[in-house]
This record gives C-alpha cells, structure tokens and sequence, in this order.
C-alpha cells in the first residue's frame, strides 16, 4: 500500500487544482443546447456513404444431410456470408452461465473458403448486428481467405470484454498463415470451460486434432525466428490451449442460451463449413435427421447496402439513448476514410474553459472500433483530428479486454497527445449520463480535463509544455478513426457544449 500513497496523493493534487480551476475560469460561457427534436443542420462530411452498388448475400446453412465433418450422414453447416445482418441455426439451451461447467467437442471441415467467417460454440442469440463477434459467447472464432482459414478460441463476455487466444499461428500485420485447410479435410475438437479454474476466475481450454497436419509442417528455413517460435506455440505444432478468465470476468452477467453456427456479423465474403460428431450441454446429438435448431436468417438471399467503411451517421428520427425521438449517431467505421458530423462553434482554443454533457448509449462496439466525440478543426478533410490535431474531447474504443473506453483524449496543433490510460467502459444497450470539463488553469494553468461517465470519473492532467502547443476548434460533434477496423455504432441525446468564447 505505501507504493500506491505518491500516486494517490497526486490523483488527489490534481482533483483539488480541477476544483478550484472551476473557482478561477467559471465566467459566463457561450453554451449550446441540443435535443435533436429535430434536424438541427450540422455540417456533414462523408458521414452518409451509400454504396455505389448494395452487395448480394446467400446464406445457404443448416442441417445437411452430408457427412463432410462426421462419421455418418447428417451434420450442421453449409454456406455461411459474412454480414452485418445476424444469422444463426443453433440449438436452444439453458440459459448457462459462467458459474457452471461448460463442455463441448465435435468434428468439422472447411469445402471452401472467400473471405468469410463463422463462429461456432455457446451463444446468446439476441444480437445487434454489425458487431462482428457475437457478445455474449464463448467457442471458435474462425475467419477465411481464398488459400484457407484461421482459427482462434474466444469468450466475450455480456459487457463484450473479450479473452481468448490464436489457435493457429498470429503475428498481427506479420506473420499470419492459413493452415486450416479448405480441401475437406476434417478436424476434431474438444472445448472446456471450468468455472472454478484460474483459483476461481474461471478457465477455458480449446484442444484440435487433424491427422493431416504434423508438427513443425509451417516451418520453413528462411523464416525470421520470431515466426518460427510463434508457429511452434500454435496449431498443429501445439494441439492445446488454455485461457484464464481476467479478474471479474465471471461477474459480467453473461448468459448463453443457444448452441451453434452463428455468421460473424461483418460484411465480407463466404465460407462453407460443416460440423459433425457433436456433444454438448452433457449430451450427444443426433444428426442422422434433422434436429429442428433454431434458425433465423440461415437461409436468406438479399441485398445489403451494410458494407465495410460505409459510414452512416448524423441526425437520427430515433430514440436509443432514451426521451423523445431524436438524436446523433450511427454506424461510425474505423476506416481511412475520413468523415464527421458536427455543429459550427468557435473560434476555441486550450486558453478557453470547454465543457459538454449529455447521454450516449453504445449499441455495436465491434472488435478493432474506435470513435471521437468533441472539439476539432474542420480544415483538414483528410484525416482524423486525433491523430492529425486539433482535437479535445472524448475518445470511444479500446483492447478488447476492455471493450470500449470512454475517456478523455486531446491532439495539440502540433501533434502533441494526451489521452487517459484508463477510464469508465461503455456497456452496449446502457444508456449513461455523461460530463467532460476542460479546465486550462488547473494545475497551476498546465491545463486538465475532467470527465464523467454514470458514476464513474477520471482526470487527464496536461503534461507540462502541452498547453502552448496551442490547438483551435471550430466544430463539435462526432468523427471517425482514419485507420483500418471495424464498426461503431452509437448515439448521443441532450447535449449541452460549449459553442463560443467566455464572456467578459
């Protein structure tokens, strides 16, 4: 506890110059109401993005009267797309949650293989869409490309924290082979969830098993020796896996009620996979005639305009974040494409006090998704403020172990960043009361920002020199991360901001 006593005293230094900051800079602000109850006429940029042609989707799955994956006929798969639209056949069950022991083993095989992805394992079947992975789930996480497909073993739990591990060889932006086949070939599985593991955490094991693979096969001699070791950590060289549930995992509330194929809920391309041979919930299944699963959207042929880093985002005639109808938000994708919608403000700089609040509710945080709410220049129409400059605000994203952060961030002019380590989570579907202040005399004029979420704070104290790096704001509102990932989707109600300069 001694260690912790310098850094306390210091959360608590910075706390008390915030609060007497709101004594010294509490002159009379240009503050800005909106309750969207109806279009307010923010500026747009790129933020409504419609396909220049909607993308056809098949999904072609279900029980097969094939035996590619098991020992006889009758099994479970078929063409699965990947797509915003949630699509599942998939036994009904308990609800289970983390407090009991979970089992689970089967057989499947790859016949083909376009860019799609899958998940198969325990799920809660009431999705949002979009959200790439399903919250609420635990099982195989696998994903495809035309020579194959990758396999990874993931729980994500029902404030979509995820854990879990690579199956198969992974070195982001490195070293990432396929060895899942997509000839046919056929792998067996086992998956093991053992609440009282991990001293009480909880922990889960993946073990794969293919007689056509043998160790060492994705070795080669001119490989760098960091792929080497990671090709001998993984699959076939390794053929179990065990993840340890972080501390309070177990107590998100997640609940699975459904067993099965579920897409991954993001647009991209097709896989057809089959499972066979399966047990689970304590029993074997019988596929030697159709089970009758629950099925929604597994035999489906449509058109979507839903496709990756098409944005769709600004006034909203809807009410996800609670009141009348009317709101700001939208499907918001981490993507080069730069794009925002917001308010004229301004001229602000750092010498002015800036505050804004409001409520906000994440519906989708997928995945490698990041977002921005705030403060920023309007002159660059290239890239994101928070990384090109002139930004102060909130940023929403995060590791995802966390989910999404929503915590307070700031870009200078001259691309000096500050941004808070921690901070209070966004739970999907909760609609939270939020705050953020920014206080340029706190810390003896080094600046800080303060911001709140439901009943949760943190301070970002400005480092020294930060504050003359200067920045000016002319808009508010939200924009996107220009960087390659995933989907946001989320909505603000009731905002109040600053728009224009302290008075006199």
């Amino acid at each position: 506890m001694a260690t912790r006593a310098p850094h306390l005293a210091k959360l608590l230094a910075v706390a008390a110059t915030v609060l007497l900051a709101r004594g010294a800079d509490s002159e009379k602000s240009g503050t800005r109401s909106e309750s969207f109850d109806h279009d307010p006429g923010w500026e747009g940029y790129h933020n409504r993005i419609v396909p220049g042609k909607p993308k056809a989707v098949v999904q072609d799955f279900g029980y097969s009267r094939t035996h590619y994956a098991g020992k006889a006929d009758g099994e479970v798969g078929g063409q699965v797309w990947r797509a915003a639209e949630p699509a599942y056949y998939a036994a009904r069950i308990g609800p289970r949650t983390l407090d009991e022991r979970l089992s689970a083993s089967g057989t499947f095989a790859v016949t083909k293989t376009s860019g799609g992805g899958i998940f198969f394992g325990f799920f809660r079947a009431e999705q949002a869409g979009a959200g790439g992975r399903p919250v609420s789930s635990l099982g195989l996480d696998l994903g495809s490309k035309s020579g194959g497909a990758r396999l990874a073993v993931r729980l994500i739990t029902g404030k979509n924290q995820s854990c879990g591990t690579f199956i198969t060889p992974f070195i982001p932006g490195k070293f990432r082979p396929l060895p899942i086949r997509n000839d046919g070939t056929r792998y067996a599985w086992t998956l093991e969830y053992d609440p009282q593991g991990a001293g009480g955490r909880g922990r889960f094991t993946l073990t794969l098993d293919s007689a056509a693979h043998k160790p060492g096969e994705l070795e080669r001699a001119d490989m760098p020796e960091s792929f080497k070791e990671e090709a001998r950590r993984r699959f076939p060289s390794t053929r179990a896996f065990s993840v340890d549930l972080p501390e309070g995992f177990k107590q998100q509330g997640t609940a699975f009620d459904h067993f099965g194929l579920m897409n991954v809920m993001k647009p991209g391309g097709s896989i057809t996979i089959y499972f066979g041979d399966l047990h689970y919930d304590g029993r074997a299944q019988d596929l030697t005639r159709d089970p009758n699963w629950d099925a929604s959207g597994n035999r489906a042929a449509y058109n979507t305009t839903q496709v990756g880093g098409a944005h769709d985002f600004g006034f909203s005639n809807t009410r996800y974040a609670g009141g009348q109808p009317g709101e700001v938000g939208g499907t918001v994708w981490r993507t080069p494409n730069y794009a925002y919608y917001a308010d004229r403000v301004g001229p602000l700089t750092l010498e002015d006090r800036l505050e804004a609040s409001g409520k906000v509710v994440l519906k989708v945080g997928a995945p490698d998704s990041d977002m921005f709410i705030g403060w920023f220049n309007s002159t660059n129409k290239t890239k994101s403020p928070a990384e090109a400059g002139h930004f102060l605000g909130v940023h929403v994203g995060g590791p995802t172990r966390i989910g999404h952060y929503f915590q307070p961030s700031l870009t200078t002019a001259q691309g000096g960043k500050a941004q808070a380590k921690t901070g209070p989570a966004l739970e999907p579907g909760k609609v939270y009361q939020w705050s953020l202040a920014y206080h340029p005399a706190a810390q003896e004029g080094q600046g800080a920002i303060q911001l709140t979420l439901g009943q949760e704070s943190v301070t970002l104290a400005l480092k020294k020199g930060m504050k003359v790096q200067g920045a000016s704001f002319d808009r508010f509102g939200l924009f996107n991360a220009t960087v390659g990932g995933q989907v946001v989707r989320i909505y603000l109600d009731d905002l109040q901001y600053t728009a224009s300069r302290p008075g006199p």
